[in-house]
């Protein structure tokens, strides 16, 4: 997991993910509707989303096989939870081979991200994140994620 801003320098980030950051500082998403926008195609891809941030003892940690999330706050603020991955957990929906995405029971100890514009986390396969999370009230957010395919897929569970 990362967690850094968009205006700091990012000389040490690995490759995919510094075209990532160099894309969304080049790309306006900010004015774009809600959807999916190609980068690289079968590589890399965006999703502008604005969703209604929630409470936090609403939803489940999520976590992904093929893809590294790239999480960007562009308008709003935003309480993501993270926790490292582990290979013991089980899923409860499981939907990995349809949509590379499984949830997990709730866990203890969250790390929670208090993310505001410009801001993005990182975050690999098998790592659990709750994004969406209101920071006090529900309030609106405009959002992109940047989805990057991983060549070989992690196995997680």
């Amino acid at each position: 997991m990362i967690l850094a801003h968009l205006d700091q320098a990012s000389h040490l980030l690995p490759p995919e993910i510094q075209k990532a950051i160099d894309h969304l500082r080049l790309t306006d998403y900010l004015e774009k509707e809600p959807g999916r926008y190609e980068i690289e195609e079968g590589k890399m891809f965006a999703l502008v989303q604005d969703p209604l941030t929630q409470y936090w003892d609403t939803g489940f940690p999520e976590f992904h096989q093929r893809h590294i999330d790239v999480q960007c706050l562009l308008q709003g603020e935003e309480i993501i939870g993270y926790l490292p991955a582990n290979q013991d957990l089980i899923p409860t929906q499981d939907f990995l081979k349809e949509r590379d995405i499984a949830f997990v029971a709730t866990q203890e100890n969250e790390t929670k991200l208090h993310l505001t514009p410009r801001m993005f986390a990182v975050f690999y396969p098998g790592e659990l994140h709750r994004p969406c999370k209101a920071a006090t009230q529900p309030i609106r957010i405009k959002k992109v994620v940047i989805k990057i395919v991983q060549e070989s897929p992690c196995v997680s569970t």
